[in-house]
């Protein structure tokens, strides 16, 4: 990953790369930039996703699922789609990497679906399958293995100052 010490310019010094409810967020603000940048966000180069099963909530709500999403999303159907980053995609988004768990029943399925919509609407969008924990997807990131040359290569194609740091 990117060198802890680098002088890179601002827009460049803090990727998006977020793992679970982390992941959901940056999948939503990556859908929608406009939520992020009303907020005062500047733009970013892309969002790495870490293992998020939850980029679809209203399918999530609608089919057996575990007791903490109804904690955290509520009975609300509306509400379900609002924070669903897979309906809140637009063709205005930065690139996006799902990386997913092929060890979690729902992880990828959720990651191929909302990268092919994002592909749809004219989004650089792909999916990482792992098969790795889902621990194992954050903890084992910047081992020299293939999996972080893959998450590397795609921050490479984000920006030449990037692909420079990284060595490519």
């Amino acid at each position: 990953m990117l060198p802890g010490n680098h002088k890179l310019p601002p827009r460049l010094r803090r990727p998006a790369c977020r793992q679970t409810g982390g992941a959901h967020l940056a999948a939503l603000l990556a859908a929608s930039p406009s939520l992020a940048y009303k907020a005062g966000a500047l733009p970013w180069l892309g969002t790495v996703l870490l293992d998020s099963a939850a980029l679809d909530v209203s399918r999530i709500m609608k089919e057996g699922h575990a007791r903490f999403y109804d904690r955290a999303f509520g009975s609300d159907p509306a509400y379900w789609k609002s924070a669903s980053p897979y309906y809140a995609l637009t063709g205005k988004g930065q690139p996006i990497l799902a990386v997913c768990s092929t060890r979690r029943f729902a992880s990828c399925d959720q990651a191929g679906r909302f990268v092919s919509k994002a592909q749809s609407l004219g989004v650089r969008a792909t999916v990482l399958k792992e098969d790795l924990s889902h621990k194992d997807i954050n903890q084992r990131l910047g081992e020299k293995q293939d999996y972080t040359k893959a998450v590397d290569s795609f921050l490479a194609g984000l920006d030449r100052s990037v692909a420079k740091l990284l060595g490519h």
